[in-house]
C-alpha cells in the first residue's frame, strides 16, 4: 500500500461511528477520492478542526488495496476560508461550486483544471468587494469550458457563421434576441435554428445583452466587475439551465434558483 500526499478541497463529510469521519474531496493531482479519518472528532486527533469544507488542505493518506476508501494519515490547513460562513449568500454559492465539482469529477481521474477552477472560485467568493453571483457565474463558465461544453455566445454553434438577431413574432421587427439551443450548443443562426426545429430539437431565443454579459464574465478584464443585480442573475439563469441540460440533473443547491420562471424568456 502506497502513501500519497496532495492538496485537497473537501466536497462532503459524513460522520462514521462515534468519533470518525468519512470525507470526500477533489485533489490537485489524483482527482476525486474518499478517505476515512479515524478519531477526527477527538480533540487529540491530528485532524481535529482541519477537515472543513471550502478550505484548501494538504492531506497524506495510505491507499487501500481493492477499496475506494483510503486511510487518512495526516492533514494540515493551507488556506482557511472561514469568512464564507459569515455571509449566507457567499456560503450558498460555495456549496453550488462544490456540488458541481462533485457532480462532474470522476473518481481517481486527475483533473487539475477542475481543481484550479474550484480554488479560484472559492477565493473569488472571499472577496467582499466582488459579487458572489459573479464568482459563481465565472466558475460555471470555466467548468463548461473544462468539460468542452462552453456555449457559443457569438457565432452559430452549428455552422460557425454569424448569428444575427431573429424575429420573435412574424409581424414584429428584429428583436434583440438570438436563436439559442442547449442541445445545439448555444447561439444559432436562423437557418440552423430552422434545421434543428425540423429535427425535433428544442430551439428558443436568448437576449443578446445576456449573451454579451456572459462573454464579459468569461473575459479577464475589469468590465465584468461592473455587472450586478438582475444582469448577473440572468447570466446565471442561462448558465445553470445549460449545465442542467448537459449534466442531465438539477443540483440540489440550485433547486430554489431554478424553480423560478426562466428569467430570459421573451416578454409575454
Amino acid at each position: 500500500m502506497a502513501s500519497l500526499r496532495d492538496r485537497v478541497i473537501l466536497l462532503s463529510r459524513t460522520p462514521f461511528g462515534e468519533s470518525s469521519l468519512v470525507v470526500q474531496g477533489i485533489s490537485a493531482r489524483h482527482g476525486r477520492l474518499s478517505w476515512m479519518a479515524k478519531g477526527a472528532y477527538r480533540a487529540s486527533s491530528r485532524f481535529y478542526c482541519v477537515l472543513d469544507l471550502c478550505d484548501t488542505l494538504e492531506l497524506e493518506w495510505q491507499t487501500a488495496q481493492g477499496s475506494d476508501l483510503h486511510t487518512l494519515r495526516a492533514g494540515s490547513l493551507l488556506v482557511r476560508r472561514a469568512g464564507l460562513c459569515a455571509d449566507p449568500r457567499r456560503f450558498r454559492a460555495a456549496m453550488v461550486l462544490t456540488e458541481l465539482a462533485d457532480l462532474v469529477s470522476r473518481a481517481g481521474q486527475p483533473e487539475p483544471g477542475l481543481f484550479a477552477s474550484l480554488e479560484r472560485g472559492l477565493d473569488a467568493l472571499l472577496d467582499l468587494q466582488g459579487s458572489p453571483d459573479w464568482a459563481q457565474a465565472r466558475f460555471e463558465l470555466e467548468l463548461l469550458s473544462e468539460l468542452g461544453l462552453l456555449p457559443s455566445l457569438e457565432q452559430c454553434a452549428a455552422c460557425g457563421r454569424a448569428a444575427p438577431p431573429v424575429r420573435t413574432e412574424p409581424s414584429s421587427p428584429a428583436k434583440s434576441r438570438a436563436a439559442f439551443s442547449a442541445s445545439g450548443g448555444g447561439r444559432l443562426c436562423p437557418a440552423c435554428a430552422r434545421l434543428l426545429r425540423a429535427q425535433g430539437r428544442r430551439v428558443g431565443t436568448m437576449p443578446l445583452e445576456v449573451l454579451e454579459d456572459a462573454r464579459l464574465v468569461l473575459g479577464k478584464g475589469s468590465a465584468a466587475a461592473q455587472l450586478a443585480g438582475e444582469r448577473l442573475l440572468k447570466v446565471r439563469d442561462l448558465l445553470e439551465r445549460f449545465l442542467g441540460y448537459h449534466l442531465d440533473t438539477r443540483p440540489r443547491s440550485l433547486s430554489g434558483f431554478l424553480a423560478a420562471p426562466q428569467r430570459n424568456a421573451p416578454a409575454s
